[in-house]
């Protein structure tokens, strides 16, 4: 019986789809386009998630000590600044070494520049602090800067707290834009859903007549609300795992050491995700259409 009952409430279902293709269309059409645009925010906002934990483990503080200063003052600088609450690690990043990496890193064009900065070597000696809690860095970096012989301090933080500020603004708004596309795809599908039940109200009278429950007459428009939905969100699904699976590459070779969420990691969650809020609001719609214009 309960089989038989959900064979026959899919199929009436289908048939409403069917019977107002149009608005069916018109309905498929928003949910694509609320989901595409969440999905964009969605990626975007993960992807600053992932970039700005990255920062984080790679906030360090550079500490720089006069160039003139001798090396048991420096030593005596570093023995300070590993005194510092919170500093896991006061490492010297020697003039010499910065120099050399200089050196390695620069177009051998410029052999002549290097053989004149070998002779006077310009750099300074720096420590680098590698930190226990990264949300400490600014008090690190003030104590830093109070350590006598310390003469200036270089901190990452502002680059962190400027990507958090980005991920907040794009949470915000992703979410303020799937709640307005959403209530407008609702908008939509419930009319499409209010056009089948004109229709076939001469079948509801009957029904309703003949002694068929609310549920039995609610649920084939239930269920065409949220074949909406579902269709809705596999075209969304689709389209914005494909575009982001053409950007990503791309968008990794820029980044660079930074690594952006891959296509497979996402794959998964993105189609579920869908799935279940385009059936959501399908659903919703189907809903408010039927407390509204249906008296059962």
């Amino acid at each position: 019986m309960m089989i038989r009952n959900v064979k026959y409430f899919f199929s009436q279902g289908v048939k409403g789809l069917i019977a107002n293709s149009l608005m069916t269309l018109a309905s498929i059409g928003i949910v694509i386009a609320s989901l595409v645009i969440f999905g964009f925010f969605l990626l975007l906002g993960m992807n600053l998630n992932a970039v700005g934990d990255q920062v984080k483990e790679q906030c360090e503080i550079t500490v720089f000590v006069p160039r003139e200063m001798d090396h048991d003052a420096v030593r005596s600088v570093g023995s300070a600044l590993s005194g510092i609450e919170f500093v896991k690690e006061a490492r010297l990043y020697s003039k010499e070494e910065r120099f050399q990496n200089y050196k390695e890193s620069t177009h051998s064009a410029q052999t002549e520049v290097i053989e004149t900065l070998e002779v006077d070597n310009p750099l300074r000696d720096a420590y680098i602090l590698t930190l226990e809690d990264v949300e400490k860095a600014k008090e690190v970096a003030d104590a830093a800067a109070k350590v006598e012989g310390v003469e200036e301090v270089s901190n990452r933080q502002d680059v962190i707290n400027q990507v958090l500020s980005v991920t907040n603004t794009v949470r915000h708004v992703s979410v303020w834009l799937l709640v307005i596309l959403a209530m407008i795809a609702v908008f939509i599908i419930s009319n499409t859903i209010k056009l089948g039940m004109f229709a076939r109200r001469k079948e509801i009278n009957i029904m309703k007549f003949v002694g068929a429950t609310n549920w039995f007459i609610r649920w084939p428009f239930i269920i065409e609300g949220m074949l909406i939905g579902a269709v809705g969100a596999a075209f969304a699904a689709m389209v914005v795992l494909v575009g982001y699976g053409s950007v990503i590459p791309g968008l990794q070779d820029f980044m660079g050491d930074i690594e952006m969420i891959k296509l497979e990691d996402v794959t998964t969650l993105v189609t579920l995700a869908f799935l279940g809020m385009g059936m959501i609001i399908g659903m919703a719609g189907s809903v408010m259409s039927i407390r509204k214009h249906l008296h059962v």
